[in-house]
């Protein structure tokens, strides 16, 4: 069997990166803008967050002017949905346009921006924290091992990270194409976020259209043509994996398994809920619950 997993949300909880990535990126526009208008931007950033919690599917992680994952889904993409409030925002508030031409001054591009931000929040974390895949992860990483499974990580986030973290973690690993019996294989920079600027397509989850035309990521796939796929944001980790699921026949028994946890927005719960079943299984209890559910299908 072959299980392919994200990282984020899946070895680790992130709530801490997510937290520490807002208040480096609220400190950098802080900063960009000057001691005259610290306080308003302040006030500026305190009402775009507000309206984007008010109208989380509005908003979101934006990849060439389409959401790429909503803004409520992990404890990161609220981040991005800053970034893309305040772009829309720039045409007519003279504040959000001055922030972010002072962002792409300093950045090249708002995206650059906040990656900058995401940066130095999880560098700040891991500094004080230590790298943070949890125990209970590594735990069921070993077992999945143990138990012959194959284990595939593609995150988003670079290999040298992942590197360091499982390194870290004492989980045996190995990186892409790199292979050994009883070791994780890496893929990081694995850019699921990004869109196809050539055409759109969506699937409909409960009634949300989730942009599935991911062309990395779609690659990655169908190299790897997993048995299950496990993630914790929909959009990014399982939306194309069930539009293939849905579409062609070969992918028909893929399992997919979206980890619940307590920072899952409640509609995303309920679109979820409403899917025919078998097409996502929703999981509590991470990793462990995933390899746990395995073992009874073996």
């Amino acid at each position: 069997m072959k299980l392919l997993t994200d990282f984020d949300g899946v070895w680790t909880y992130p709530l801490a990166e997510g937290a520490a990535q807002g208040e480096a990126l609220d400190a950098a526009f802080e900063a960009v803008a000057g001691d005259g208008e610290r306080d308003a931007v302040r006030s500026w950033i305190a009402r775009a967050r507000s309206a984007i919690r008010a109208e989380p599917g509005r908003w979101g992680w934006v990849a060439g002017g389409r959401i790429s994952a909503f803004a409520d889904e992990d404890p990161f993409t609220e981040h991005g949905a800053l970034l893309h409030y305040m772009e829309e925002a720039r045409a007519h508030d003279p504040l959000a346009a001055r922030l972010a031409a002072a962002a792409e001054l300093n950045a090249g591009t708002l995206d650059r921006f906040g990656g900058r931000a995401h940066a130095a929040g999880v560098e700040r974390v891991e500094a004080a924290r230590g790298p943070g895949i949890t125990p209970a992860a590594a735990d069921a990483g070993r077992l999945l091992l143990s138990r012959g499974v194959e284990v595939v990580v593609v995150s988003n986030s670079g290999t040298e990270k992942l590197r360091r973290w499982f390194e870290h973690a004492r989980v045996p690993f190995r990186i892409h194409h790199g292979r050994a019996v009883g070791a994780l294989r890496l893929r990081g920079s694995a850019k699921k976020f990004v869109l196809d600027q050539a055409r759109a397509d969506t699937i409909d989850v409960g009634g949300l259209a989730v942009d599935v035309a991911r062309p990395h990521y779609e690659s990655v796939l169908r190299e790897e043509l997993p048995d299950a796929v496990v993630g914790d944001v929909f959009s990014l980790d399982l939306a194309l994996p069930l539009a293939l699921k849905r579409r062609e026949p070969a992918w028909r028994d893929v399992r997919l398994f979206w980890l619940v946890h307590p920072y899952t927005p409640e509609r995303m719960r309920r679109a979820i809920a409403g899917l025919p079943e078998g097409e996502v299984e929703a999981v509590e209890g991470g990793l462990p619950a995933v390899a746990n559910r395995l073992a009874h299908t073996d």
